[in-house]
């Protein structure tokens, strides 16, 4: 995948967090790339903290799916994120965000390791075997942050008012969007992106910024924000845009 890389410019295997290895997954969802999720974050925080805000941040995807993209994030910069907010408008994508973002707990990657341990008494498979090795590497990183982000996981329409979020506020909406056209979108908006923009908008602290990453032919635009920077990802790019 062809990505200017300014953040997260190590090449790493990120084997520890591949999809279905400790983190679940699940029928219709997709991964995400780990190294690129960082750099997406890395970018944003790197916009927030030349404008003053240093964090920690609080994160919400609105196109959430299995939350691997958010979980992801966690564990590489838990340090600096409060909060993690995930909504899709599939319930059983949100029942398996919730249980992947669980894992950014002690209590919730011990039951994965509980789950990992059965699997591997019962079969003996390397891959397992493995996955236990790679859950111990992620109980570390729990252990050196402590203070672990809070999270929160909804079944919502992105393009729709979300009243189970309304009062509350975030620095940084980081998405992957829904693939290519309006029919890949699970809703009946005419504008999908553009509206989600719209319901965005309020939930957005002073000093914010919203990361989207989508097809190159889509068209992102809304006139209550401004685009403050763009790369390309492989066939796709990613815009960060900010309220004006």
């Amino acid at each position: 995948m062809e990505v200017n890389y300014r953040h997260a410019v190590e090449r790493h295997s990120f084997e520890d967090l591949a999809s279905g290895r400790v983190l679940y997954n699940g029928r219709g969802t997709t991964a995400f790339p780990v190294r690129l999720a960082s750099e997406l974050f890395s970018r944003a925080a790197a916009y927030l903290t030349g404008r003053g805000n240093a964090g920690p941040y609080r994160l919400y995807d609105p196109c959430a799916g299995g939350a691997y993209m958010l979980t992801a994030i966690g564990f590489l910069h838990g340090d600096l994120i409060a909060d993690i907010a995930a909504s899709d408008i599939d319930p059983q994508a949100v029942e398996l965000a919730a249980r992947n973002l669980s894992l950014l707990t002690a209590e919730g990657l011990n039951e994965r390791v509980r789950q990992l341990r059965e699997l591997y008494d019962s079969y003996g498979k390397t891959s397992h075997s493995e996955a236990l090795d790679s859950a111990e590497r992620l109980g570390a990183i729990i252990a050196s942050h402590p203070e672990r982000p809070a999270t929160a996981c909804l079944a919502a329409d992105a393009t729709e008012p979300i009243g189970a979020l309304q009062g509350r506020q975030f620095d940084m909406i980081v998405s992957d969007l829904p693939y290519g056209h309006l029919v890949d979108w699970t809703t009946e908006a005419e504008h999908p992106a553009r509206q989600m923009l719209d319901r965005l908008a309020p939930l957005l602290t002073p000093v914010s910024v919203v990361v989207l990453v989508a097809p190159k032919e889509q068209k992102i635009t809304n006139d209550r924000y401004e685009q403050v920077g763009q790369f390309k990802v492989g066939k796709r790019r990613a815009i960060l845009l900010k309220l004006k």
